[in-house]
């Protein structure tokens, strides 16, 4: 009886060893997540910080080019230099900086014709727009129709235009919705629009953005690559081909063009220049906006960042919008 006894106790005190061992595996295991969540966690905010750093030098080296240059803005500024990797504490900082009039603003499509009496329908940036997308291989009809569903969901009314789409069209939708009436924060946001499918937005991404709060189309003749050449045949309403905007961009002097009617006497832009004040005035050598795309690492930690810049008085640059996370 007593020897049972004793086997009894000794199998207590190994369920009560378990027990303890079990207790002890799991706080063990605990306390690890807890110190590798608050590790993680130190390392994201000092990657948050080292990417708001990232931004800072922006603005400076920005300002410093905009003074040394009087306002100018070309390919050969410091602002431009791709890859730059700068070593931080435990980490690295780097980005790019993209002009953000070297692009197509899709906010601009929210513009309304100046004279509704004259016989154009779509003011000119949306005739430009247009003319990017028959210049992408799209047929007039779809350059069309992609065009006036893109301005019906900018612009503030509910009027339908003619192959346009407003609130019924959305709405009526599998996953319903209504139309933004109002200027995009990202360019994204076009896929939402009636009519933009993957293959339309991946085919348009190298040539379009969004400049928060602004509805303004200008093109920087400086800025622009042979790739965009596209585009710069499309702000010019089609009016030269691909391959002669091509020869234009190749044609540029490293620092760019010093004035923008030095921009006008290239090849059969001296006749265009003759024809059409208006369409010259949405060419520069200049630009107000950027586009920071920042990213920092700290240890395994990596924060993505991408910030608006904006130039204002005294070329002092404000941030427009922060995005945290990146598309």
């Amino acid at each position: 009886m007593q020897r049972k006894q004793r086997g009894v106790a000794l199998i207590v005190v190994l369920l009560v060893v378990a027990i303890i061992a079990v207790l002890a595996v799991s706080i063990s295991g605990r306390n690890q997540v807890s110190v590798r969540r608050t590790i993680n966690l130190v390392e994201y905010d000092q990657a948050y910080w080292y990417a708001i750093s990232a931004e800072e030098l922006a603005r400076k080296v920005l300002k410093q080019d905009l003074d040394d240059s009087e306002g100018r803005v070309h390919l050969q500024q410091y602002w431009a230099l791709a890859n730059v990797v700068f070593p931080a504490e435990v980490g690295q900082i780097g980005g790019t900086i993209t002009d953000l009039r070297s692009c197509f603003n899709l906010n601009s499509l929210s513009q309304t014709v100046s004279n509704p009496g004259q016989t154009e329908t779509l003011p000119l940036a949306a005739r430009q727009y247009t003319a990017l997308l028959v210049a992408l291989g799209l047929d007039e009809f779809n350059a069309e129709r992609l065009t006036y569903t893109l301005k019906d969901y900018l612009d503030a009314d509910s009027a339908v235009s003619p192959y346009g789409a407003e609130d019924a069209e959305y709405e009526s939708r599998k996953v319903p919705y209504r139309a933004a009436n109002t200027l995009m924060s990202d360019r994204s946001e076009l896929r939402a629009v009636l009519g933009y499918s993957q293959e339309i937005y991946r085919k348009l991404l190298p040539y379009i953005c969004v400049i928060p709060g602004n509805n303004t189309q200008i093109l920087n003749v400086n800025t622009v690559k042979v790739a965009q050449a596209p585009l710069l045949a499309a702000m010019l309403e089609n009016k030269i081909s691909v391959g002669e905007a091509e020869s234009i961009i190749n044609q540029r002097a490293a620092s760019g063009f010093d004035k923008i009617d030095d921009f006008w006497q290239q090849g059969s832009l001296t006749t265009i220049a003759s024809q059409d004040d208006k369409l010259k005035s949405s060419f520069t050598v200049s630009s107000r906006f950027f586009l920071l795309d920042g990213r920092a690492k700290v240890d395994d930690a990596i924060f993505h960042m991408q910030s608006v810049l904006h130039v204002t008085g005294g070329n002092k640059l404000e941030v427009l919008t922060r995005q945290y996370g990146g598309q």
